[in-house]
């Protein structure tokens, strides 16, 4: 019989995660990544730079970028490649302010990182498409809405989000096969509409017009849709406006009313009541909380290269011994 695998050898600590929109005709010069990275591309595409050779993904695609590898990124011309991130190591290293991110400053260059490589008994490709299959992307909003909420338990649903990802990409890569718990029709309109709905943010989407992307009856559409996602159409659309509407703030001299429009709400009275009422909080508020949080010099630094980043920076630590 083969031997269990010990926990403390496969379970990752998340060090930071969010979501990122580069722009056409972007490069970015090498740099040395200190964490494990993984990449889901949600549109347009990209080229990274990983031990001499460009690795090109697009929509769909997931990408694991080792520790400790020297990276660069190149986009196309044609449209803005947006890709959600999810950065982790197998061994506790240190929180984001005891060790850097990258190698942005000269202080970061001569730091001794010495992140654990991933466990042997994991099979980690690369480069996997993953387009589908609809909990991808489900988790990388889970793990992230988790990060940005920080309700009780957070940290374990974070950890438990990227060890469910880590065992999907391991399973696909030993060629295992799974079967989906709901019916094959269901999980390409669920797919449909929210590639729809994240394509669209900004603009006042009804619920009957994404249920025609999805091709289903409204009432339909909102019953495969919660049985899928675990939330209403509508409540997961307002979710998603309001994390748009967060990176913006998350900007020093941004405005409520640029963080409204860009969010999809014409009112930013309106938008103004809908933030605080699932916050807590009002917009302004909210920016005045994260420019002036722990570590915010360290985030200002991660987006100098004129990446809009989205996504706030945290650690779980260890279990005290």
């Amino acid at each position: 019989m083969k031997k269990d695998w010990p926990l403390h050898r496969i379970a990752p600590f998340v060090r930071w995660t969010g979501e990122v929109r580069v722009p056409t005709g972007y490069f970015r010069k090498r740099r040395y990544i200190f964490d494990q990275i993984f990449v889901h591309v949600l549109n347009g595409w990209g080229e990274f730079h990983i031990r001499n050779k460009w690795v090109r993904i697009s929509a769909g695609d997931l990408l694991l970028i080792p520790a400790g590898t020297p990276t660069m990124l190149r986009t196309g011309d044609r449209e803005p490649m947006w890709f959600r991130f999810i950065r982790f190591d197998y061994d506790w290293a240190g929180d984001y302010q005891a060790r850097p991110m990258d190698s942005l400053t000269a202080a970061a260059r001569r730091y001794p990182w010495r992140t654990p490589a991933a466990p042997r008994e994991l099979k980690l490709p690369r480069k996997l498409h993953v387009a589908d299959d609809p909990r991808v992307p489900l988790l990388f909003d889970r793990v992230i809405h988790e990060a940005e909420l920080k309700a009780p338990g957070y940290e374990l649903m974070v950890r438990a989000g990227l060890m469910e990802l880590l065992a999907i990409v391991h399973r696909r890569s030993c060629g295992w096969k799974e079967r989906s718990s709901l019916p094959e029709a269901h999980p390409e309109p669920v797919r449909r509409a929210l590639a729809f709905m994240e394509t669209n943010v900004a603009k006042p989407l009804t619920l009957a017009e994404v249920a025609r992307e999805a091709r289903l009856s409204k009432q339909h559409f909102c019953r495969v849709f919660h049985r899928a996602v675990g939330v209403s159409p509508l409540r997961f659309l307002v979710r998603l406006r309001l994390r748009v509407a967060k990176g913006v703030l998350w900007h020093e001299g941004s405005t409520v009313k640029q963080a409204a429009m860009a969010a999809g709400f014409e009112d930013p009275h309106h938008f103004t009541r809908v933030f605080r009422r699932l916050e807590g909080i009002t917009p302004t508020g909210f920016r005045r909380a994260v420019i002036g949080m722990d570590g915010a010099s360290q985030i200002r630094l991660a987006q100098a290269d004129a990446l809009q980043v989205r996504g706030p920076f945290f650690t779980i630590a260890p279990r005290a011994r």
